[in-house]
């Protein structure tokens, strides 16, 4: 999230022969059909049943692909795709569904990333890094694996250069040239429906150039030594300088601006602290959870539970950590409720 995600999917959305609906996340629908949620034989159920992994997984490819076919033809398009940022942690399985797929990952300077979940969702500092790097390190590593299936478009590139970037990715789909995609704000308008789309964004907002580096004056001077800290060497291996937002470093080997998975691997090595090609751990949301091993819990219809009462060793503890001029006070006071100072 905070990449510029959605600003890419509008502008493809836009294309002639292109439809990418607003971001689905179907491929949580597609793990419960792995296992199914809070289910305690819910795990293979379909193999009970005689069907195996391949099976299944060519039933559902099926469904799914007239799901989004139906909603391409509704608009006269010839190909589909889907914008989800938690597909992130999917793609591996999007591969078995869809041996043919392609994917691209948008890539933002981690600053930006950063300042952009602070200020559009009320994310923490904390939170939004972790999830910059999460993301950012999961995609890296899947580019990297992919080879030339997969492309990185950054999102600055994409903003300052829009004809040349667009012009390079849709070669690399396959895809001839549009002019609606520099027109996507109109194009989105003319079709009507809701202004407002994912990650809070307007579908009739041109494209921006003042949001590349607003992030860097809007950022909290004492946190910009922690953002250095934690995703300075990231963004470095992204072509970003922690200093200079205005710095991108060319990272395709032919000198072009879309990056390609083979781009990403060959670079890789030169990173080695940064151990890229270690799988990560999905965020909790995009894993098997057996029942007996979580819960579920309703949220605002019941009051918080009061915390516990403190044991008289708990208190004796306290009391010993107290200064002596605050016993002092403390006993004042104690003597006076009770009438005896």
């Amino acid at each position: 999230m905070g990449s510029g995600s959605t600003l890419l999917r509008l502008i493809l959305d836009s294309h002639d022969r292109i439809a990418i609906p607003m971001e689905t996340g179907f491929m949580r629908a597609y793990n419960a059909h792995q296992f199914v949620p809070l289910k305690w034989s819910g795990r293979n159920w379909a193999r009970r049943m005689g069907w195996s992994r391949e099976e299944l997984d060519q039933e559902l490819a099926s469904f799914y692909e007239r799901i989004f076919r139906r909603y391409a033809d509704a608009h006269g398009k010839h190909r589909w795709g889907d914008k989800t940022p938690l597909h992130t942690w999917h793609i591996d399985a999007m591969v078995r569904l869809f041996p043919d797929a392609v994917f691209i990952g948008t890539i933002r300077h981690p600053g930006g990333s950063v300042g952009s979940n602070m200020g559009r969702f009320g994310h923490s500092f904390n939170r939004a890094t972790r999830h910059v790097a999460k993301y950012d390190r999961e995609i890296v590593r899947q580019a990297a694996r992919y080879g030339d299936r997969f492309a990185l478009v950054r999102y600055e590139e994409l903003v300052l250069r829009p004809e040349a970037v667009l012009r390079a990715l849709l070669d690399w789909l396959g895809e001839p040239w549009s002019d609606s995609v520099l027109d996507h704000s109109s194009v989105q308008v003319e079709r009507g429906g809701r202004l407002t789309v994912e990650g809070q964004n307007r579908i009739d907002d041109p494209i921006d150039v003042s949001r590349i580096d607003k992030w860097h004056s809007l950022m909290p001077t004492d946190k910009r030594p922690q953002l250095a800290a934690r995703l300075g060497r990231l963004a470095t291996f992204l072509g970003y300088s922690m200093d200079d937002p205005a710095i991108l470093e060319p990272l395709a080997r032919d000198g072009g601006l879309l990056i390609l998975g083979t781009d990403v691997d060959a670079r890789i090595d030169a990173f080695a602290d940064l151990d890229l090609r270690a799988e990560t751990e999905p965020p909790i949301a995009e894993r098997f959870y057996h029942p007996g091993k979580m819960q579920l819990h309703t949220v605002g219809t019941e009051p918080a539970p009061k915390p516990p009462a403190a044991t008289p060793t708990g208190l004796r503890r306290a009391w010993r950590r107290l200064p002596p001029g605050a016993r002092r006070r403390v006993r004042r006071l104690a003597r006076r409720a009770t009438g005896r100072g």
